[in-house]
């Protein structure tokens, strides 16, 4: 008899918290729609007809992508693409540019984002051992979150990825469909936030990293 009332109080929280994960996905696909939309609105043409209009366009091109890229869940890819095809070389570079700019903002956004934040995120959701976790995670020194995190986690496949975790960066960047993983700028914010990763080689990461995009497109120009 008394095992009813728990078993529909745990019923009870995880019809809680599907209902606000399914809130939160509906605003991250809101988000993405008025994106959208707000590309279409500017109807960016790289190619007008006044050179003072093209500086323009391409300025608000560039300044839109960083904005994007460097918002978690947000697309960017696009603009970037176009600006690189349309643009040709000189698109490449100020893409490549654009995007490691993107990418160390949102690494700056997580050194200073507020993880209790995040931790309040989680105990909404009712993800309470998470959000536990989290919580310890962040009272832990730095220099000792590595050890925390393979003495915490199930798996034996963690402290490999620990152990390799910057090249684990490099594939999430590069992975087809990380915007439903937050995409660049929520993996960067994420890997701020963290304390990880040293600045000076995750901006030798990145630099490195985002390579590829701009290469095949540069590529598919002359072959």
């Amino acid at each position: 008899m008394d095992d009813k009332p728990i078993i529909a109080g745990r019923d009870s929280t995880w019809r809680g918290t599907l209902a606000k994960l399914a809130v939160v996905v509906a605003l991250i696909l809101l988000a993405n729609f008025a994106a959208s939309k707000l590309i279409e609105a500017l109807e960016i043409q790289i190619w007008p007809s006044h050179v003072e209009i093209i500086d323009r366009a391409v300025l608000v091109s560039v300044i839109l992508y960083v904005v994007l890229m460097a918002t978690p869940f947000l697309p960017g890819i696009e603009i970037g693409l176009a600006l690189m095809v349309m643009l040709g070389p000189k698109g490449v570079i100020v893409t490549y540019i654009a995007t490691l700019l993107a990418l160390n903002l949102s690494f700056a956004v997580g050194r200073v984002f507020a993880a209790h934040l995040l931790v309040s995120l989680l105990h909404w959701l009712h993800l309470r051992r998470a959000a536990a976790m989290l919580e310890r995670f962040n009272a832990t020194e730095p220099e000792r979150r590595l050890k925390f995190l393979a003495e915490n986690t199930h798996g034996g496949s963690i402290p490999l990825l620990l152990n390799h975790r910057y090249l684990l960066l490099a594939i999430l960047l590069n992975l087809p469909g990380n915007v439903l993983i937050g995409g660049g700028g929520g993996i960067a914010m994420m890997v701020g936030m963290s304390r990880l990763y040293s600045f000076p080689r995750y901006l030798a990461l990145i630099s490195v990293a985002i390579l590829p995009g701009p290469v095949l497109v540069m590529l598919s120009k002359y072959i």
